[in-house]
């Protein structure tokens, strides 16, 4: 079996019994009960905070901004080295995204160039809690309250990690959370709002009431992932069949992609404006029940790393991370990537970029400057992430560290 790190990773035999069963089953692809379940479920885990299901986590970012009126004018402030889906829900609100540089020890922000980069047009912060090590988020929550800002989570990568025994997603105002296909918990697409504030919570509920359900093919889209993904990643070394399946299956439509073309030059993708789907919710269901299992996991496959290869040298965790990745900085990041594939290991380039994915359409709307956060650029040009996902074998744990026994280290 291949070793992956994006294709699926989280998806087991019984969540593909709740897939198979879904598909066939379109009567309950209206049930909303099976959503209330889901936020109860979110809430349990985010010191009962309310939560509104959305249908991405682009969507909870831009949800979140709509209801606190942030648009034309006003500016957010993010961290370099993340990804696209951060700024872009700010500038399709007609905001625009200020970028701040990153403490290379801890993958999040510095919060010397935060305070820097804080305006009188400055009207919410985003933390983004890179690979689920904790942000400065104590720290933040004062500076945002001293300038009468909004803090808000990304817990993208980090649903299920704490900081100093308080969960992450409770110490800023909001919270988005992501249920993309290869995050924390996932049901290939999917998002959640949460807040103290009951009443911005209850403006993003009222707003998602008016929008449509997602199309029923795009819901087929979705589910069909991961049954493809179990067939797909088996033989995606054997000789070139499952490469070949995977692009196929893109280029008939049955499988989507995380970020499409248009998203990459600035266009705002359809979802955006639809509903969560209750289709998709039987998995997340299952996948958020598997939760703490899962980042159990996660953390004693991070253990093992820290272990056997000097990662302890360039990170210094300020929490008890659930380690959605574990990132490394090499200097001859190419030629590991390229042996580790030879191996049949894919390993991961969160983020090659500053803003990633990009193209020069996408640098030219998201308006990075390059040279503006130093730190951020020289983690994307060196970053490799060590897949942690509850797959993962020891022997896959074993060939991974045999891999990159060969690494060139990078110094902070």
């Amino acid at each position: 079996m291949p070793t992956t790190i994006s294709l699926s990773p989280n998806i087991q035999p019984d969540d593909l019994f709740v897939v198979f069963k879904t598909l066939l089953s379109p009567w309950c692809w209206s049930d909303k009960r099976i959503n209330r379940k889901i936020a109860r479920l979110i809430s349990a885990h985010l010191a009962n905070r309310p939560t509104a299901l959305v249908s991405s986590g682009r969507s909870a970012i831009y949800r979140t901004l709509e209801a606190l009126d942030i648009g034309p004018g006003d500016e957010v402030i993010v961290q370099a080295f993340t990804c696209l889906a951060v700024p872009a829900p700010i500038l399709w609100r007609k905001a625009k995204p200020i970028y701040a540089d990153i403490d290379l020890a801890t993958y999040n922000f510095n919060l010397t160039d935060v305070a820097k980069k804080i305006s009188p047009r400055t009207k919410a912060i985003i933390v983004q809690h890179t690979f689920g090590l904790a942000g400065p988020v104590k720290e933040l929550r004062q500076l945002a309250d001293r300038h009468n800002l909004t803090l808000i989570e990304d817990l993208s990568h980090s649903f299920g990690a704490s900081l100093h025994d308080q969960a992450l997603g409770t110490f800023g105002h909001v919270a988005i959370l992501s249920f993309g296909r290869d995050k924390t918990v996932s049901c290939v697409f999917g998002g959640a709002v949460t807040s103290v504030d009951a009443a911005l919570i209850q403006r993003v509920e009222q707003k998602q009431a008016q929008l449509p359900n997602p199309p029923a093919w795009w819901v087929v889209q979705q589910l069909l992932h991961p049954l493809l993904m179990a067939i797909i990643i088996p033989l995606y070394f054997v000789g070139s069949i499952g490469k070949v399946l995977l692009v196929v299956a893109q280029k008939m439509k049955l499988l989507s992609m995380a970020v499409t073309k248009a998203e990459k030059q600035g266009h705002q993708p359809p979802f955006i404006d639809w509903q969560f789907s209750s289709a998709l919710g039987f998995l997340l269901l299952n996948q958020l029940r598997k939760l703490n299992q899962f980042t159990l996991r996660r953390q004693t496959v991070a253990r093992r790393y820290f272990h056997r290869l000097p990662i302890g040298k360039q990170i210094t965790p300020p929490n008890i991370p659930n380690w959605l990745r574990v990132p490394v900085r090499v200097k001859n990041r190419s030629s590991l990537l390229s042996r580790a594939k030879k191996q049949h290991i894919l390993l991961g380039n969160w983020y090659d970029h500053p803003i990633t994915p990009v193209t020069n359409k996408s640098v030219n709307f998201t308006g990075y400057i390059n040279g503006s956060c130093p730190q951020a650029e020289l983690a994307a040009a060196r970053t490799i992430n060590l897949p942690t996902h509850p797959n993962l074998t020891d022997e896959q744990i074993d060939q991974i560290v045999s891999v990159m026994s060969q690494a060139r280290w990078a110094r902070i």
